[in-house]
């Protein structure tokens, strides 16, 4: 054979063992700036804040990752949270909290770093699989810029998809060294330890028994008893913590029922949608949005394109089967992807929205790697047309590069987010919700009333909704407006005490004190342990000069709560306008020692 076959021979064959691991270690120049290239389509990440979507429940009310503590370590690593049980996730965050405390930047710039590690991390894979850098290096560089990424980095909540993946792609490498070193057992051990760290990052980290099996057949490993033997553990904790997954979202009730809504035929082509619209977001990644709804029924059926998918499934098949040279690649990257996405594809069906970007984040690897290997060969196929198909390459890169830095501005606030996501449906009663959360948080009241008609009108009896605009009317001295929508929701909700509450507040703010007496009376026989509740009906009360029966409101909500300071003031204030001044005298006394200071005036005015 001549020398030029044998090169020929080399360079179409992937290197295995030890002369893979050499080559692993090769970092061109041209890995280096696809890294920076990363960070600056990123850069846009690290100006975000929190964003009022489990931002507040994973970070910013999360008790767990304030106490910084044994016990806090415990109950992390026993306990679910949020619908979910990810301690390693909750302990980076906890030690975020004790060094930076809410510095969203912090948060921001540690999901970045993670992402350009796995970025690294991929090239590594890549490498361990084909020995290719210019292959490694395209995949790397198109995991980190591709646009359905930006989920999974620029939202401070899902460090647990950036930090899985890290361990995920860690135990990946070391189960091909494991394998090519002949069993060595040190590298198994680290595999069992970094799949043991990706379960407790995200229980997504499931999957990868099926993972290291499609690399099997890359490999062209043939099944044996070590192969077999080899997976067993890995198959235990992923039943056990599949296990876990499951009951911890059953107890944070994030299941959804959608036998009321969709056949099972329906189910099917949901399905099938879901795993194709990740596929076209590849190619075409538009109209991304933070959330993707279930599709609305039309006359019992769906809209026509969930129809198509069948078709496009059988399209795909035929180009696997047909196109023979790729026909182990092709097999390999869309296995990579199925098994990667199998687990968010509304099988079991969790939360409100039928796909999410985020679920792209380890799944794409398999297809960017079919790209890759697809690209250069055409490189190579069509050596008159190399400079074209390079420059269309390079312009691709650039367009995802553009998409990507302006969704990362997207994700940097509520309300650009919450907007984004209305742009691309209207229909989103979620959407206007919590865009509505966004402006009042800001004390723009106008925005929040706007925002929460939007989830009023998407979603008919919106009692969260209801409850919130009324208290944006109020907080705008739109009384009437507020008590209108209180009232609505007292309609709908006939025990909803703090709906009482607050309208007897706006009834008040207009004088009616006679309607606002009524309001907290009806407040009171749904909860009559609360203190507040009658120390505000005295006040009313008092307002209309009905000094003694203002009295008895003031010695019940007294008696509930005996440090209620405000409470002792007024019944003294009541007990002056009857003229019982010793007895007012010893009420603002009271009051003075639990630290009121209107009591003082009265104090010095009257009781000298």
């Amino acid at each position: 054979m001549s020398d030029k076959k044998i090169k020929k021979n080399l360079l179409s064959t992937p290197l295995k063992g030890k002369i893979a691991f050499k080559s692993d270690k090769i970092y061109p120049n041209s890995l280096w700036f696809s890294l920076l290239l990363i960070f600056i389509v990123f850069l846009p990440s690290l100006s975000g804040g929190f964003l009022n979507w489990d931002d507040p429940k994973y970070i910013i009310d999360n008790a767990y990752i304030k106490n910084f503590s044994w016990a806090g370590f415990k109950a992390m690593f026993f306990n679910y949270y949020g619908g979910n049980y990810h301690p390693f996730t909750a302990l980076s965050n906890a030690i975020e909290y004790k060094m930076f405390g809410l510095n969203a930047k912090v948060y921001h710039c540690i999901n970045l770093l993670i992402h350009l590690i796995n970025a690294l991390l991929v090239f590594k894979v890549i490498m361990l699989l084909c020995n290719e850098v210019k292959v490694a290096v395209l995949v790397s560089l198109l995991f980190g810029i591709h646009p359905m990424h930006v989920e999974s980095v620029a939202w401070i909540s899902e460090r647990k998809d950036v930090l899985y993946t890290f361990f995920y792609l860690i135990a990946i490498i070391k189960y091909i060294r494991f394998q090519e070193c002949n069993g060595n057992y040190k590298q198994y051990f680290l595999l069992i330890l970094a799949f043991f760290c990706a379960l407790l990052s995200k229980s997504a980290a499931v999957t990868l028994p099926l993972t290291l099996i499609v690399i099997d057949f890359y490999f062209q490993k043939k099944i044996n008893f070590f192969l077999i033997v080899n997976k067993i553990p890995l198959f235990i904790f992923s039943i056990l913590f599949g296990i876990i997954a499951l009951h911890s979202q059953r107890v944070e009730g994030s299941l959804s029922d959608l036998t009321s809504v969709f056949f099972l035929s329906d189910r099917i082509f949901l399905i099938l949608y879901s795993i194709l619209f990740y596929v076209v977001k590849l190619f075409i990644p538009i109209g991304l949005s933070a959330f993707h709804a279930y599709p609305d029924k039309v006359n019992n059926l769906l809209p026509w394109y969930f129809y198509f998918s069948p078709l496009m499934f059988g399209f795909i098949f035929y180009m696997v089967f047909k196109l023979k040279e790729f026909k182990k690649i092709l097999i390999f990257g869309f296995l990579f992807y199925f098994f990667n996405i199998i687990l968010v594809i509304q099988l079991i069906p969790v939360g409100l929205a039928i796909v999410a970007e985020r679920y792209t984040y380890v799944s794409y690897i398999g297809l960017f790697f079919i790209i890759a290997k697809v690209f250069f060969y055409l490189e190579d196929k069509f050596i008159n047309m190399k400079t074209i198909i390079r420059i269309a390459g390079i312009a691709i890169l650039f367009i995802f590069c553009i998409i990507t830095y302006n969704r990362n501005k997207v994700w940097n606030n509520s309300i650009s987010l919450w907007n984004d996501v209305i742009e691309k449906n209207s229909n989103i009663s979620l959407a206007y919700y919590n865009l509505g959360n966004a402006h009042k948080n800001i004390m723009d009241y106008q925005g929040a009333v706007a925002a929460y008609s939007g989830a009023i009108r998407t979603k008919a009896g919106h009692e969260n909704a209801l409850f919130n605009r009324a208290h944006a009317y109020a907080d705008m001295a739109m009384h009437k407006e507020a008590i209108n929508d209180y009232s609505t929701l007292i309609q709908l909700l006939p025990l909803h005490e703090e709906s009482f509450l607050n309208r007897a507040i706006s009834n008040a703010s207009l004088n009616n004190y006679d309607a606002a007496i009524a309001d907290y009376s009806s407040a009171i026989k749904i909860n009559p342990q609360r203190a507040n509740t009658f120390y505000s009906r005295g006040n009313m009360k008092a307002s209309l000069k009905f000094f003694d029966v203002a009295i008895s409101d003031y010695n019940v909500a007294i008696e509930l709560n005996p440090q209620l300071s405000e409470a002792y003031n007024n019944r003294g204030n009541c007990k002056l306008n009857l003229n019982n001044i010793t007895a007012a005298c010893e009420d603002w006394g009271i009051a003075r020692e639990l630290g009121n200071t209107q009591s003082l005036n009265m104090l010095q005015q009257y009781c000298k």
